[in-house]
């Protein structure tokens, strides 16, 4: 058996990179599953040459996604040291550590069923989401001096647009619970 590749998953947000909970990776076209060794590493065995391979990777506390950029050409890696980072996003139930300026909610309709897709903008500042699967939704806010008002700009096709102003404040996970959007 040939190590192809070695993948370390990432969380940009944790002091030491390190992941929290459970963690997956899926490498369509490979013809075996990877292996999660005990270092952590993902070990991909055998993989056909001649091709690049992207990589999907999720987790308990992470979104499943497709890392297009992270496409590699196994024969582009050092064969003595096939290493592959991997950064992954974290979901709206990922436990955020103290100190960082965050905001929680989740978006609903009237019959308090979730509304996945929803987008959620902050107005007159970068910072933005999209609601998951569950309604749930989170902002990290990496560069905030003080507390502050901001205002939600929420919109979903098929429903009224909404606005609403929050109190966040800074080095704190700020929870606004659940809002309720209303049908078109």
């Amino acid at each position: 058996k040939n190590l192809s590749m070695a993948v370390m998953l990432k969380d940009d947000l944790t002091p030491d990179k390190m992941v929290i909970g459970e963690v997956f990776i899926k490498v369509p076209g490979a013809k075996k599953s990877p292996i999660k060794h005990n270092t952590g590493y993902f070990l991909l065995l055998d993989l056909p040459d001649g091709r690049k391979y992207s990589i999907i990777a999720g987790g308990k506390f992470y979104k499943e996604k497709e890392y297009k950029k992270e496409e590699i050409d196994p024969k582009s890696l050092n064969p003595q040291q096939p290493f592959v980072d991997v950064f992954i996003e974290p979901n709206a139930g990922y436990p955020f550590p103290e100190g960082l300026t965050v905001l929680k909610g989740k978006i609903v309709d009237l019959e308090y069923k979730p509304i996945p897709e929803v987008t959620i903008k902050v107005k007159d500042m970068a910072e933005d989401a999209i609601s998951e699967g569950n309604g749930d939704f989170f902002i990290h806010f990496k560069i905030f001096a003080e507390d502050k008002n901001i205002t939600l700009k929420i919109n979903k096709d098929g429903y009224e647009a909404k606005e609403m102003t929050i109190l966040l404040k800074k080095r704190i996970t700020t929870r606004i619970g659940i809002i309720k959007l209303i049908p078109k």
